[in-house]
């Protein structure tokens, strides 16, 4: 298998790039040191030589007519020979005067080649000489070419010596900035390997276990916010799940026994036909019960899970009122139950019909069972706050307010009531879909007067602007 050329670590990748880029930019870094050295240095030397060239054409002047004067004057004030300098005059075509070699040997002046400087002034390089000419005119003499030079040897050594320092120095700073770097890339990635830890943890034996987000850098510290609120809702599903399975097995348990301790009977063939007939349509009573209840989970499990807005549309309250109060006056009627329904304008929310119907079955069941005979249920649909609201109101026989905070509760019952079949999950249901439309299903209640159950939902988008605009805000 061959060889990973990265490493695997983040921090150690993180290094590892860090450490190029400097190697990248010390290079360059040295690169540009060295040339712009040897530009300025040179730029600088070309400078003193143009100098020294219009001093020595300042003494030309006076004494070109005199050469042994000339000589003496350069010797004096220049000292070509001891300060690694090359001086040379030429008046057309004879030298009048040229330097002897230097001291230190750096070049021989002998071997110094003529430089013409007819188009301008002109530098060169011969070895280590640095060569500056220029040609200037004196009247009756014609043209005269002065050439000055000096040893470019020191500059070399400088050059050298700085280029030695910068590749001795720039490993140790790139040794240092890695280490430097590796400090600080731990200390910074500390925090998310212990996050990293920490998820690796995580159980579902210790559902309520977050990942620690204390002294981590912003973005870290985010990242781990977004983590916790995905533990947050795989916990609330997971307690979500527990819940239903163990208010299942409790609430299945009873029937389930029943059921068989009746089909145990039959199959002993003890009883007579009538009493066997009676214990299995006793027994198939209490299977669809518990298919009911079956039913009825799942559909709560669809709600409280992952409610999905796929199948929301535009929904008129108030018409969906008008026909789930139709379907449920039969059973009203039944009781003796008068079941009202207060008229308004329609009201449009966005939603799933077939759920929004159910609810409101669910709330109607609820209020003709626990109404006695001559009793009212009232049904209202409208518009306040600037929500849509669907209101069931009965005159039965109310809940004690120590239930008000309960009744919504999977298979919790307020009033149990003898031969009471239901699987307690109605109002259970309402609350899910309420919730899955982003409402909420709130209980107003006093013992022995009734109940009103009221469902709040957001209008839909068209009814908002309308609102708004009855409101006088049409201009925003």
């Amino acid at each position: 298998m061959p060889r990973r050329i990265f490493p695997r670590s983040v921090t150690a990748r993180l290094v590892a790039s860090y450490c190029l880029l400097l190697v990248a930019l010390g290079g360059a870094f040295l690169a540009v040191t060295v040339v712009s050295f040897r530009y300025f240095t040179r730029h600088t030397m070309v400078e003193a030589l143009a100098m020294r060239d219009r001093e020595i054409w300042t003494l030309a002047q006076e004494t070109i007519n005199n050469p042994a004067r000339l000589s003496d004057l350069i010797e004096r004030r220049f000292s070509p020979e001891s300060q690694n300098r090359f001086i040379r005059i030429r008046v057309g075509e004879k030298v009048i005067y040229q330097s002897g070699d230097p001291d230190t040997g750096a070049f021989k002046a002998s071997e110094v080649p003529w430089l013409s400087p007819a188009d301008g002034p002109r530098t060169a390089m011969f070895g280590k000489l640095l060569l500056y000419s220029r040609a200037y005119y004196a009247p009756g003499l014609g043209p005269i070419s002065i050439a000055t030079g000096v040893s470019y040897r020191l500059a070399q050594a400088v050059e050298r010596r700085l280029l030695v320092s910068l590749l001795i120095g720039l490993p140790m700073l790139l040794v240092v900035a890695a280490l430097a770097g590796y400090v600080l890339m731990r200390r910074a990635l500390t925090p998310l390997e212990t996050m990293i830890k920490a998820a690796e943890s995580y159980t579902f034996s210790d559902p309520r276990q977050r990942l620690p987000l204390l002294g981590t850098e912003p973005r870290i510290a985010a990242l781990g916010t977004a983590l916790n609120r995905i533990l947050e809702r795989l916990d609330g599903a997971y307690s979500h799940v527990s819940r239903i399975s163990a208010d299942a097995a409790h609430e299945l348990r009873n029937p389930l026994t029943l059921i068989r301790g009746e089909l145990e009977q039959v199959a002993d063939g003890r009883l007579a036909p009538d009493e066997a007939a009676r214990t299995l349509a006793g027994a198939l009573e209490e299977m669809n019960r518990l298919g009911a209840t079956v039913d009825s989970l799942i559909v709560l499990s669809r709600l409280e899970g992952l409610p999905s807005r796929r199948r929301h549309a535009p929904v008129d309250l108030s018409a969906l009122a008008d026909q789930t109060a139709a379907l449920a006056a039969p059973a009203a009627a039944r009781k003796g139950i008068e079941l009202a329904r207060v008229q308004g304008a329609p009201v449009m929310v966005t939603g799933d019909g077939e759920q929004l119907a159910q609810m409101l079955s669910a709330l109607l069941d609820n209020a003709i069972k626990f109404t006695p005979e001559g009793g009212q249920v009232t049904v209202e649909t409208g518009e306040k706050d600037g929500l849509a609201f669907l209101a069931v109101e009965d005159s039965g026989i109310g809940i004690d307010p120590r239930h008000h905070e309960r009744v919504f509760d999977r298979f919790y019952r307020a009033q149990p009531r003898r031969g009471d079949k239901s699987p307690g999950l109605g109002l259970t249901i309402v609350r899910a879909v309420a919730a899955a439309h982003g409402g909420r299903a709130t209980l107003r209640s006093v013992p022995d007067m009734g109940s009103m159950f009221r469902v709040d939902l957001p209008l839909a988008e068209e009814e908002v602007e309308e609102a708004l605009e009855r409101a006088g805000f049409s201009g925003l």
